[in-house]
């Protein structure tokens, strides 16, 4: 592609970030960060960045994948500069809060389920389900080849569907105790 003037990207710019991609930039900028000011400054970097280096991108059709890799490799930069590590996922109470990325009308079972899964797990079925990416968008964003991506869901599933039956087991279990005690 040749390089584009400044008004010429912007304008290309303005016609790529659509409604859309903004929103899964921002939920996935959310879902990393777990909180609103970090999620904020990480996304407005990631976008400078993106519209900075436009010219790099070879197949418009890729903007949402590409955006979303800026914004997972400006994360991911973040963290190694302040030698930190993120939360664990069973701190991360930010899936479906009240101020976050919507939930998509998830169960509460589901997303207690959803916390309790390995971050790559949980990553991969927030970027396929909550953000709507095909598995060859995932794959790219995460730097991963598709089949990867296939591979890592069909585990995240199963892993969810034990989870879900094990919750469902636990109440049906208190819930026959308390039959038995006469509650």
């Amino acid at each position: 592609m040749p390089r584009m003037r400044d008004p010429q990207r912007q304008e290309l710019f303005e016609q790529l970030l659509t409604q859309d991609v903004y929103r899964a930039a921002w939920n996935y900028s959310w879902r990393l960060c777990n909180r609103r000011e970090d999620a904020e400054d990480l996304l407005q970097e990631a976008l400078v960045h993106a519209l900075r280096k436009l010219d790099q991108l070879k197949d418009m059709a890729m903007f949402k994948s590409w955006l979303l890799s800026i914004v997972r490799t400006r994360f991911l930069n973040g963290l190694r500069a302040q030698k930190a590590r993120p939360q664990t996922v069973e701190e991360m109470p930010h899936i479906g809060g009240e101020d976050g990325p919507g939930t998509g009308g998830l169960s509460p079972e589901l997303l207690t389920a959803m916390l309790k899964l390995p971050e790559n797990q949980r990553e991969i079925l927030e970027m396929y389900y909550m953000d709507g990416l095909s598995m060859e968008e995932t794959g790219e964003v995460l730097g991963i080849a598709s089949s990867v991506v296939r591979q890592r869901l069909f585990r995240a599933r199963r892993a969810i569907r034990r989870l879900l039956l094990d919750a469902v087991g636990a109440r049906q279990g208190e819930k026959m105790a308390r039959t038995r005690l006469g509650e």
